[in-house]
């Protein structure tokens, strides 16, 4: 390699670390957690004294959930101006958000433990929540059978007596959560689709046309653990990382800014009114 080509070598590598060094420096990570100082994991029991989500003669639900919220930032002037201008963008909102799609990343690890003798069927459920909506699904009896509506994420395993399992929910999972909840407020007319875990909006042709020019970044999550029976002990522990790429979390002793209470939506609050 003759000297010039090996300048022009060293010099581009320098500009990818720096490049690299920068990015690196903006990325915050951090965990949400129940202690003073957002430490600790999140834990959830199920057990024999957990009342019924749902009851019908085919049996029960049991539910319980955990809502994370995350602190940002007050605003600057520029900001809060560019949020106030939606122009010609087509979005669900009055006003732009503040926190958008990529501006955090959020991953989910969790630990799922039966304590019991007995096998049971547990399940995992994550809903998103953003500055405008939080979504809220529950149970509905359609000609006499119980269904289930469905999460912007979920799981379900059978565990064994003594069984645990140990699973990460990744980033790009908790974005098509983010998606799919600006998407169901946006007119689309069957929400239980969009959310449904396998339905990868980008590639779905019923999803496309109501997805809007901007996507709020989820503000929070809501974590549920679901079973089938209370009398065989179930326990949940879970962690939230969030990767801060806009330097919009709250930082230091400042004071988050706070947000407004979002609206509550559902696949039955979302569906079209019933024909006369």
């Amino acid at each position: 390699m003759d000297a010039g080509r090996d300048a022009t070598l060293r010099a581009a590598l320098i500009a990818l670390a720096a490049v690299a060094l920068a990015t690196g420096c903006l990325d915050e990570t951090r965990y949400f957690g129940p202690g003073e100082n957002d430490e600790g994991v999140w834990a959830m029991a199920i057990d024999e004294t957990t009342p019924a989500f749902f009851e019908s003669e085919d049996g029960s639900l049991y539910l319980i959930e955990q809502r994370v919220e995350f602190d940002f930032r007050e605003p600057t002037d520029d900001e809060l101006m560019e949020m106030s201008t939606v122009g010609d963008l087509a979005v669900p909102y009055a006003t732009l958000p503040f926190v958008r799609r990529g501006d955090i990343e959020i991953q989910i690890d969790y630990t799922i433990a039966n304590l019991g003798d007995s096998s049971v069927v547990a399940g995992i459920r994550v809903n998103g929540i953003n500055e405008f909506h939080e979504y809220e699904p529950g149970v509905q009896v359609i000609d006499e059978e119980v269904v289930v509506e469905f999460s912007g994420w979920e799981h379900s395993v059978r565990l064994g007596p003594g069984e645990r399992e140990t699973g990460t929910i990744r980033e790009e999972e908790i974005d098509e959560v983010a998606v799919d909840l600006a998407t169901v407020v946006n007119g689309a007319p069957n929400a239980n689709q969009i959310v449904y875990f396998l339905n990868q909006s980008a590639n779905d042709r019923r999803s496309q046309m109501f997805i809007p020019d901007l996507i709020p970044a989820l503000t929070g999550v809501r974590v549920g653990l679901q079973s089938d029976a209370n009398d065989v002990p179930l326990v949940l522990e879970f962690s939230v990382r969030v990767r801060d790429t806009r330097r919009v979390l709250v930082q230091g002793a400042d004071d988050p800014w706070p947000l407004p209470a979002p609206t509550i939506v559902s696949p039955t609050s979302l569906a079209p009114p019933p024909m006369m």
